[in-house]
């Protein structure tokens, strides 16, 4: 795992506020991930202003990754580095609500299948609307598809 997980600029203006996505995440902390070395500079231009969320359903994919990917141990330092970036306010996570997921299954129908475009990627944006979110990292070529004039695709 990446040594300084969320190591934020003091000057540098990327972004207001915004929503990591689990591809951002696991190319972080998977070192041999192809966008690991474009993952730790994008964290890198986040300023110490810069409102960071993600969500419980982007911690299960994350941790499902990890646990298959490294191991358990892996797992449990990401899971303990987060809440407690969570509990110094360098982060929130979100929970995903019902009313999400209602949202997000209006969005799906407006982009069917064949897609990959999946559950989680639609409460990614449905969370990313309702917190007011002007950015979203990810790695994920669903959400290059995805056209927003109120949302950014970082990657």
């Amino acid at each position: 795992m990446q040594a300084g997980l969320l190591m934020k600029s003091t000057t540098n203006k990327f972004a207001e506020s915004v929503f990591i996505d689990s591809s951002a995440w696991i190319s972080f902390l998977i070192l041999t991930d192809s966008n690991n070395s474009r993952s730790y500079h994008i964290f890198r231009k986040f300023s110490a202003n810069t409102k960071l969320f993600t969500s419980l359903f982007i911690l299960d994919e994350v941790v499902t990754k990890l646990r298959r990917t490294l191991n358990q141990k892996e797992a449990d330092k990401f899971y303990k580095r987060l809440t407690d970036l969570e509990k110094r306010k360098s982060i929130i996570i979100l929970s995903v609500e019902r009313s999400i997921v209602d949202k997000a299954f209006d969005l799906l129908n407006k982009h069917p299948t064949p897609n990959t475009f999946t559950l989680t990627d639609a409460t990614n944006i449905i969370l990313a609307e309702k917190m007011k979110i002007n950015a979203l990292f990810s790695f994920d070529d669903d959400f290059k598809r995805f056209k927003s004039k109120k949302l950014t695709i970082l990657n």
